[in-house]
């Protein structure tokens, strides 16, 4: 892989680990009837889905200042 595409990585494998969660979190919900696990694996989800936020963000805010 390209050094210019590793700093990509690491927030990608984030996000898909938070949907992960999610599915995990809706799976477990149906199986024990609670929303608990869909909570946990919702902010969860939410929670790692900032950092690839932040990667386009700066991104965006380096291009303007050039």
């Amino acid at each position: 892989m390209p050094r210019s595409h590793r700093p990509f990585a690491r927030p990608l494998k984030l996000y898909a680990a938070g949907h992960a969660s999610l599915l995990a979190g809706a799976w477990a919900m149906h199986v024990s009837g609670s929303m608990l696990p869909m909570a946990l694996g919702a902010s969860a989800c939410l929670m790692l889905t900032v950092p690839l936020v932040r990667h386009f963000m700066t991104k965006k805010a380096h291009a303007r200042r050039v």
